[in-house]
C-alpha cells in the first residue's frame, strides 16, 4: 500500500472521521524549508547506500567479527599451552633441585615432601594464571 493510498478517504466514514481530525487536531508548523530539505537528506540517503553495498559492507564486518573471534581463540590456546609448559617445567625444576636435598634430610619421607612442594608450585601458577599473565606465559607466548 502507498503513502498516497492512504490519505485518500475510502468511504464516507472515512471522509467524515478526517474532516472531524482537520476540525479538532492543529497540524503542527514545520519550518522553512522543511520539504525541501527532508526530500534532499532521503535522496542523499538513497544515494549513498543501495542494497548491494550494504551487504557487502555487512559481510566485511562480519568477515572483521569473525577474525577478531578466531584471534582471540588462537591467543587463549597459546596463553593455555604456555601455562601448562610453565607448570610442567617448574616442577620439574623444583624436583630436579631439591629432591637430592629432601631425600639427604627426610630419607624414606622426601617423596611426599616432593608431591606436597609440586603441588604448591602447581597452586601457585594455576592462581597466576587466574588472576592475571605470569612473566612465564608472557614470555613463553612470545616465542
Amino acid at each position: 500500500m502507498k503513502p498516497e493510498d492512504l490519505s485518500t478517504p475510502t468511504n464516507a466514514f472515512d471522509a467524515a472521521l478526517d474532516a472531524a481530525l482537520r476540525r479538532a487536531l492543529l497540524a503542527p508548523q514545520s519550518p522553512a524549508g522543511f520539504r525541501e530539505q527532508l526530500r534532499a537528506s532521503l535522496a542523499r540517503a538513497g544515494d549513498s547506500e543501495t542494497a548491494e553495498s550494504r551487504r557487502a559492507r555487512l559481510e566485511r564486518e562480519r568477515q572483521e567479527g569473525l577474525v577478531r573471534l578466531e584471534k582471540g581463540y588462537l591467543q587463549l590456546r597459546r596463553r593455555t599451552l604456555s601455562t601448562f609448559i610453565g607448570g610442567a617445567l617448574a616442577t620439574g625444576a623444583i624436583v630436579a633441585l631439591l629432591f637430592p636435598l629432601l631425600k639427604t634430610t627426610l630419607g624414606a619421607d622426601a617423596i611426599r615432601a616432593v608431591a606436597v612442594l609440586c603441588g604448591l608450585a602447581g597452586l601457585v601458577i594455576g592462581v597466576n594464571a587466574c588472576l592475571g599473565r605470569s612473566v612465564l606465559t608472557d614470555g613463553l607466548e612470545r616465542l
